[in-house]
């Protein structure tokens, strides 16, 4: 008769190994908790990157102050690309902003590559012995006292929380019966790396088409992230492409706007939509990132979300254990949901409103670009979009703090 594996204990669960997961764990980690990290891609867990992702993220400088905290700033800006100023162009006007408008950091941000942030993460993850990972899909989880458990295989992980990081159809999220409310959009976003045909000189650019918006995000070597919003079908049509006819299509649509961008790697397509849970805590459950909202990608704000809840849940635990309550409690988690949510709101009725205003009928249009203009003309305003780009507004989490 086989024996009973041992359940294995942490004071922290976590599901989901990607940019979020892993951050709360190192987070954790740096306060002195344990924290287990489970993935079902084992390529991530394994090598820290997808070859064929195509996707990057615009870490605002407000968020890229945790990473500076844990330690990573140094590994990441090996492959970062600077971005020091953004413009936003509609049909009759647009704004930009500077870096030096914001007045706290050189920099708005930095652009880095999905497989290269992985990478870094999970390399620090390994190093840390207070974080154990765990490659496998979860095939169960419960909630009750004195832990929640998941159930990875055979193995039992318990926890004092299980936080769910672990993206839009969480699992997490429905085993603790946690509604997700929104919508989709009848539109799908493409994505992809291109080499440009003009220094982009660290400018993150877009442009506001018919169809949708069109953003160009500066990596190194003068090439860029594509996110293209199209309808669905004209989106569906376009990834049928071929490569070159595909480039022939984007100098076409994007009226100048992109001139001699050629593709680099393969391209993908997913979905929009806009979602929010109902809550972000429940008893023995958190939720994090994409587990707890989806927005749309208009100004590149998903992943800065998520970062912002990481930081906000490493603050209410630490202050939770301090005080010295069981972290899992609906009472030592309530700060949590009460703090992070209401900006995600925020955050999400703004891309709402601009995406709305950007593909609605050509006099809606119109207006839209030239209230865009007039807004870009006030110092004061440009200051503040730059502060809101750079994430450094609002009740900021420690790790976010300059």
């Amino acid at each position: 008769m086989a024996s009973r594996i041992q359940p294995q204990t942490s004071d922290v669960v976590i599901a989901g190994g990607g940019p979020a997961g892993l951050t709360l764990a190192l987070g954790l980690a740096a306060k002195g908790f344990d924290a287990s990290v489970v993935d079902a891609a084992p390529p991530r867990l394994a090598a820290g990157a997808n070859a064929g992702d195509s996707r990057a993220f615009f870490i605002a400088y407000g968020c890229w102050r945790i990473f500076r905290a844990l330690g990573l700033e140094d590994v990441l800006l090996a492959d970062a690309q600077a971005v020091t100023s953004v413009e936003a162009e509609g049909r009759l006007g647009g704004i930009s902003f500077l870096a030096e408008e914001c007045e706290s950091e050189p920099v708005l941000g930095y652009m880095v590559e999905a497989g290269r942030l992985n990478a870094a993460l999970l390399a620090a993850a390994k190093a840390n012995p207070r974080i154990r990972l765990v490659g496998g899909r979860i095939a169960g989880a419960t909630f009750g006292d004195p832990h929640a458990v998941a159930i990875v295989g055979e193995t039992e992980l318990r926890g004092s929380l299980l936080v769910g990081c672990d993206g839009g159809r969480s699992a997490i999220r429905e085993a603790a019966g946690i509604r997700f409310e929104g919508w989709d959009y009848e539109a799908k976003a493409i994505s992809a790396t291109v080499k440009l045909g003009a220094p982009h000189h660290g400018a993150a650019r877009q442009v506001f088409l018919p169809g949708g918006p069109l953003a160009v995000l500066p990596l190194t070597g003068d090439r860029a992230n594509l996110v293209w919003t199209e309808r669905a079908g004209v989106a569906e049509a376009l990834m049928a492409l071929d490569d070159r006819c595909f480039e022939a299509e984007l100098a076409k649509r994007s009226q100048g706007f992109l001139p001699g961008a050629t593709l680099v790697g393969a391209r993908h397509a997913f979905p929009l939509g806009l979602r929010l849970a109902e809550r972000f805590h429940g008893s023995r459950v958190a939720l994090a990132g994409d587990s707890a909202h989806l927005i749309h990608p208009l100004a590149g704000q998903g992943l800065n979300l998520g970062l912002k809840d990481v930081a906000a849940l490493i603050d209410v635990i630490a202050q939770a254990a301090h005080a010295g309550l069981d972290i899992g409690t609906e009472t030592a988690l309530a700060p949590y949901t009460r703090w992070r949510r209401a900006d995600v709101v925020a955050t999400a009725a703004a891309m709402e409103g601009f995406a709305r205003a950007f593909s609605a009928p050509l006099p809606v249009r119109l207006a839209a670009g030239l209230a865009m203009q007039a807004a870009g003309s006030s110092r004061t305003v440009r200051k503040l979009f730059a502060r809101e780009a750079g994430g450094d507004l609002g009740d900021l989490p420690s790790l976010m703090r300059a």
